[in-house]
């Protein structure tokens, strides 16, 4: 059966697009976050909840940063049961799920993935978007899963969690420390002037504006093939400056 209550541990950019997206699917979505100003009022489908009520919803969604996610998880364990399914959405995986293993252990409902899709990008969750699963385990995860393909119309991907942590640090955590680097350069506007590529850089720096520290640090600090790839990039850079400047003093 599909799920019918959604609890999710996290009402941040991603957490708040989970619960509006899933509450316009019919579900009743109960969100707790640690700045509880930041909590929603009860209607359309979302109202704040205690853990204890979450740690019973058909699936709990863990939506925190990844510095938060060990001491989200340890509290979230003290009141699940066996049936609640336990997601993450955490944009590393290899510990994130190492971490899940640990605090979990022994619950027989654990989904690890990473969705490659949400703000601030877009406003709600679309047919077609892909999700990557790193661990699945029990019956009622599959549960979950088959309503994610079927109901919600995701892509669900397998993959091994080195696998997409070492994808990611170029798919995710390189884009974000170059676009990091470009919000941080005064870009001039000029309509007239700009070429399609100018354009798609200043379209980067804007969507990086809309990143909150967290996400970023999670995408540079988390993932343990980042800063290879970060230095990687960085020695191709002064390669290819030291290469100008010669063919400069060349004339």
């Amino acid at each position: 059966m599909a799920p019918q209550t959604f609890g999710i541990v996290g009402y941040g950019h991603f957490g708040s697009f989970l619960a509006h997206s899933l509450a316009e699917h019919g579900r009743d979505v109960l969100v707790t976050d640690v700045d509880g100003p930041k909590l929603p009022p009860s209607g359309s489908g979302i109202r704040a909840a205690s853990m204890e009520e979450i740690g019973h919803a058909d699936v709990a969604i863990i939506a925190v940063p990844f510095a938060s996610f060990e001491t989200a998880v340890t509290e979230l364990r003290r009141h699940l049961v066996d049936d609640t399914v336990v997601m993450d959405v955490v944009s590393i995986k290899a510990r994130a799920t190492d971490l899940l293993d640990s605090i979990l252990a022994g619950h027989p409902n654990v989904i690890a993935s990473h969705p490659l899709f949400g703000p601030p990008s877009m406003e709600r969750i679309m047919p077609g978007n892909r999700l990557v699963i790193t661990r699945q385990e029990g019956a009622r995860a599959k549960e979950l899963r088959d309503y994610l393909e079927h109901d919600l119309g995701l892509e669900v991907l397998d993959r091994d969690a080195a696998e997409h942590d070492k994808a990611m640090a170029y798919m995710q955590a390189l884009p974000f420390f170059i676009a990091r680097a470009l919000a941080e350069l005064d870009l001039p506007t000029d309509d007239l002037l700009a070429i399609p590529s100018y354009e798609k850089l200043v379209l980067i720096a804007d969507i990086e504006r809309h990143h909150t520290q967290e996400m970023f640090d999670t995408s540079q600090l988390a993932n343990p093939y980042a800063a290879d790839v970060r230095r990687e990039f960085l020695n191709v850079l002064k390669k290819l400056d030291d290469e100008i400047n010669e063919r400069d003093r060349r004339g």
